[in-house]
């Protein structure tokens, strides 16, 4: 599996746990830190997955050229 997937079903588990409700505040604080980065990294990630799809969208309006 992809590492971008690998942290998306982390963040996923850790959503799950602060839901739960069964974490204490110390814990609860540590994964809710640990998810915030995890966001971050994976929005950072779609912004780049994004920008390549614009440029590969960019270039298919030219005629294809053999």
């Amino acid at each position: 599996m992809a590492e971008f997937e690998k942290d998306l079903e982390k963040l996923e588990e850790i959503t799950r746990r602060l839901q739960s409700g069964e974490e204490g505040i110390e814990k609860s604080m540590a994964l809710y830190a640990e998810g915030v980065k995890l966001a971050e990294a994976l929005q950072k990630k779609l912004n780049e997955y994004k920008s390549q799809i614009d440029i590969l969208e960019s270039g298919s309006d030219e005629p294809c050229r053999n």
